[in-house]
């Protein structure tokens, strides 16, 4: 009985601990909307035998370059946005110049419809709430 009673009290001890460490405001969590991204391909149609990268949002790039290893700016042709993504894509880094907004699960196979081919250097991606 000595032996239950003191597993019934670590129980509580343990259940205890969790929850003021459950409770602490300094322990960050982040949810991850897996439907808020953009694919962005460096050819029409998304081709996905060359170049192409998921980006999952939010992010904000005021420049395309070094994105994953590889210079974006004035590089892609098509784009596949997610169902819960918004995308503000802009001419010229920095969110300066024209600017085109993907609307969430947009789907453009070649962005030189809209006179944007090669032309995007910078991108804000946002998540719908």
């Amino acid at each position: 009985m000595l032996m239950f009673k003191l597993f019934i009290l670590c129980g509580v001890i343990a259940v205890g601990a969790l929850s003021v460490e459950a409770a602490d405001p300094d322990l960050e969590v982040q949810m991850v909307d897996k439907n808020c991204w953009i694919e962005i391909f460096e050819d029409d149609n998304y081709d996905a035998d060359d170049p192409h990268i998921k980006i999952q949002g939010p992010k904000e790039f005021s420049t395309m370059r070094n994105l994953e290893g590889r210079d974006w700016a004035n590089d892609i042709e098509s784009i596949i946005v997610g169902s819960n993504a918004s995308v503000h894509a802009y001419e010229k880094k920095d969110f300066k110049g024209t600017e085109l907004t993907f609307a969430p699960g947009q789907r453009v196979p070649n962005l030189a419809k809209l006179d944007m081919a090669n032309d995007i250097e910078s991108m804000k991606v946002s998540c719908q709430k």
